[in-house]
């Protein structure tokens, strides 16, 4: 016998493809130069993260741009714990995103919101973007290697990805 279906009697069944769902990502675009150094404040909010909404205090200084504001804010981010026990922290030049570490329903909470402290300079934002919206994945919590029967199709999909994050493969 295969080892590939070496757990297939825990197979689970299913009316249709299982997905691996979609992982929500937000995103906000820091527009403006530092004309006085001091402070910028950003503050995450997301349902279920500990603290939420949560206010950060980013340093910045005279003439910092758009891209290196947001670099600074990409590293306090990923500096937190809440933070990072949820998402991800991505993004390119002046965009900050946060990932879902989970596929689940899209959190409509979700926001990224940016302003001035103590320093000038930035055109403040009080709402991020969705860039993709979140979708719940099937069978969260299925063990790498098991295996799940689509009973429409007649098809075999085995998870190939880990327990929190499942990616259905056809084998």
């Amino acid at each position: 016998m295969s080892t590939r279906f070496r757990n297939f009697g825990a197979a689970l069944t299913k009316a249709g493809v299982p997905t691996s769902g979609v992982y929500q990502v937000e995103t906000a675009v820091i527009v403006g130069t530092i004309t006085l150094g001091g402070n910028m404040s950003v503050t995450v909010t997301a349902a279920g993260m500990t603290g939420s909404p949560k206010t950060l205090t980013v340093a910045v200084a005279l003439n910092d741009t758009a891209t290196q504001v947001a670099t600074k804010v990409r590293a306090a981010l990923a500096a937190d714990v809440d933070v990072m026990a949820m998402f991800s922290v991505g993004g390119t030049g002046a965009n900050v995103a946060l990932t879902a570490l989970q596929s689940a329903a899209n959190d409509a909470t979700l926001n990224i919101a940016y302003d001035n402290d103590t320093c000038t300079g930035l055109t403040g934002d009080a709402s991020s973007n969705n860039s993709t919206a979140g979708v719940k994945g099937d069978y969260k919590g299925v063990i790498t290697g098991n295996c799940c029967v689509d009973t429409t199709n007649h098809d075999i999909y085995e998870n190939t990805g880990d327990d929190s994050r499942p990616v259905w493969t056809v084998i």
